[in-house]
């Protein structure tokens, strides 16, 4: 995994404050919160779950996919899935991410310039990623898992505009 000097020290990982927006805007499950009002425990999901409501995500290129696994007051935890050799090109969101891999082959880079000669992260590989950090995302032949862990306000910046997807 190559950092970039560019990144200021800003650590790690990773995509989608859109998640954020998405995961807030989709709904989904709850999270158990003892004593807190109205929150209620999520089933036991896995990655092949029914339960799991997959939805596009319109702020990354096509082909990546979200589901919610809980939400609570600000903060939500989504399950992205990504196909093979997909790219997500250099970003960065306003709020703080906690990242974990949970299948497939994915590598992660640091800094404002896509360098993919990182090497290959395992399955239960953990980041976690202060606002405004820029980095980016590429699968292999298997295309990757992820779970992302944030708090709202959400939302996404290219290091190049032109890498955001067209609004229909």
């Amino acid at each position: 995994m190559k950092i970039s000097s560019r990144s200021n020290g800003r650590s790690m990982l990773i995509v989608l404050g859109l998640t954020s927006a998405a995961a807030l805007m989709s709904g989904g499950a709850a999270f158990a919160v003892e004593g807190q009002e109205g929150v209620k425990t999520t089933p036991v999901l896995t990655t092949d779950s029914t339960d799991l409501k997959w939805q596009d995500i319109g702020d990354l290129p096509p082909g990546a996919k979200v589901a919610v696994l809980a939400q609570s007051g600000n903060w939500s935890v989504a399950r992205v899935k990504f196909p093979p050799h997909y790219v997500v090109p250099p970003h960065s969101h306003p709020n703080a991410e906690a990242v974990w891999l949970i299948s497939g082959q994915v590598g992660f880079g640091f800094g404002d310039k896509l360098d993919k000669t990182g090497p290959w992260l395992k399955p239960g590989a953990f980041f976690a990623l202060q606002p405004g950090g820029m980095h980016y995302v590429w699968t292999g032949d298997e295309g990757g898992i992820i779970d992302v862990q944030v708090s709202a306000p959400g939302g996404i910046t290219f290091a190049n505009p032109a890498d955001a997807p067209k609004k229909k």
